[in-house]
């Protein structure tokens, strides 16, 4: 039973009939004790191909014996509890942490970090860029570490890479109350949302490379280029029907880094194209 409004009219475009698949979905409405499955009645009128009928005002779906629900997750950090003497809150449900500055960084202790959470991003090339802003900020706080562990080459390395600062300790509370508010990038207003990236995540890595003292030109066509292919690989994506195999997972492409763009190397949904015409 696939519970996707966007799948929806996919489904109706395509014209394609699923086998024992719900084609038309809006909302659960209910679920009765002989395990049918009730929907809205935004749904087609008449019976279906898999056996779905309409009845009064609710579409009906028989004899299901499996559901899954694809809910989402919570964050949870087992290992810091209230001995932990750091203010950390991930109530169960709301899919956010704070306090934090720019969704990494302990908005009152900057030396605590916490690398990975924004979601529905490419996760290692920004994550990768989050632990080089946290590494870098590290050794601009430890004055100790600088004199006694890195060598003078390599400290004057670390200060011609221009590692831009976190702000101050009220700037970072306030920007952190801010942030845990707005419902991210977007400001739904959802606290779910929080660490919602999609289309924002490249200005969100350039923000990080900044910080961390490594965006320059080739920073910059590394990070278009990641958008590209992520911009295509989407693009893909949603020419495929729900439970269908994601032939979009199978494309092979080449990266042109220096003009900001790809080569596709092979494509199995560009082969069934040219097959069909």
């Amino acid at each position: 039973v696939f519970l996707s409004d966007s799948g929806c009219e996919r489904w109706e475009e395509f014209g394609t009939k699923g086998e024992n698949v719900v084609k038309r979905v809006p909302r659960t409405s209910w679920i009765d004790d002989e395990g049918g499955v009730h929907f809205s009645s935004s749904a087609s009128s008449g019976e279906d191909d898999d056996g779905s009928t309409q009845k009064k005002q609710e579409w009906v779906v028989k004899n299901v014996d499996t559901l899954i629900f694809c809910s989402g997750y919570d964050y949870d950090f087992p290992f810091i509890n209230e001995k932990s003497n750091l203010e950390l809150s991930f109530p169960p449900g709301e899919r956010r942490v704070q306090p934090l500055y720019e969704q990494l960084w302990h908005a009152q202790y900057p030396s605590v970090s916490f690398i990975g959470l924004p979601h529905s991003v490419v996760p290692f090339p920004l994550f990768e860029l989050q632990a080089n802003a946290v590494v870098s900020q590290l050794l601009l706080q430890s004055s100790s570490l600088l004199s006694s562990s890195l060598t003078e080459k390599e400290t004057e390395g670390l200060i011609e890479s221009e590692v831009v600062q976190l702000p101050s300790l009220p700037e970072r509370m306030e920007q952190a109350r801010l942030d845990a508010a707005s419902g991210g990038p977007e400001s739904s207003g959802r606290v779910q949302d929080t660490h919602f990236l999609g289309s924002y995540q490249w200005d969100y890595c350039r923000k990080m490379s900044r910080i961390g003292g490594v965006y320059d030109e080739s920073m910059e066509n590394y990070i278009a280029t990641n958008k590209a292919l992520y911009d295509r690989s989407g693009k893909e994506r949603k020419q495929i029907l729900p439970g269908k195999k994601d032939k979009y997972r199978e494309t092979r492409f080449q990266r042109d880094d220096k003009n900001q763009t790809y080569r596709i190397i092979y494509s199995e949904m560009e082969e069934e194209k040219s097959t069909v015409s």
